[in-house]
């Protein structure tokens, strides 16, 4: 072996992170992720249930997986999400700026979470497209509402136009792995 050392490498643990996508119906969850995924808006019909999902982030050179769970808004499924959100180290806490009504809603999505999970929470404006002639949400109610209950982040985002879409899922990724006091 000609004098040098040959080293094993061992393989880095892969980094699994369940990340939860709530918020009302016709908010813009699916089509979220659908642009995350694909990089491109795709009209979507209604979820039923919950969709699955899988992205990678890059972090430091480490390759990080995102196991998306988007849930259905309806309330007729909302009975599923204590059990499906359990395990959850990120959850994106979603509304449309043009519907004041799943604002409103927010709070009853929070606490079924925050009953049954310790994750990175980031609330997330959905439909920034609109613009502020059709926003009935304000920044400033959001930056509220994310004090009031503590959310790590806030952003708004355009399924459209790519808006803030990677951006949210690094920033959530970052914070899960500063909670989880993960050194990479």
């Amino acid at each position: 072996m000609n004098g040098e050392e040959t080293r094993e490498t061992v393989p880095s643990r892969k980094l699994l992170f369940k990340v939860c996508i709530i918020g009302d119906g016709g908010v813009g969850k699916t089509t979220l992720v659908k642009r995350l995924l694909t990089g491109k808006y795709i009209e979507q019909k209604i979820t039923i249930g919950t969709d699955l999902a899988t992205h990678s982030v890059n972090i430091k050179n480490k390759k990080i997986i995102l196991q998306l769970w988007d849930f259905a808004g309806e309330k007729r499924f909302r009975f599923f999400l204590p059990n499906y959100s359990r395990g959850a180290k990120g959850v994106l806490l979603c509304y449309d700026i043009a519907r004041r009504s799943t604002f409103n809603n927010l709070k009853e999505w929070y606490n079924i979470i925050d009953e049954h999970s310790n994750p990175v929470f980031v609330l997330v404006g959905c439909k920034h497209d609109l613009g502020d002639e059709k926003r009935v949400v304000s920044r400033e109610d959001a930056k509220e509402f994310q004090e009031e209950y503590n959310i790590d982040a806030f952003f708004e985002t355009s399924s459209k136009t790519g808006y803030n879409i990677q951006e949210v899922f690094e920033n959530l990724t970052h914070r899960i792995i500063h909670k989880q006091e993960i050194s990479l």
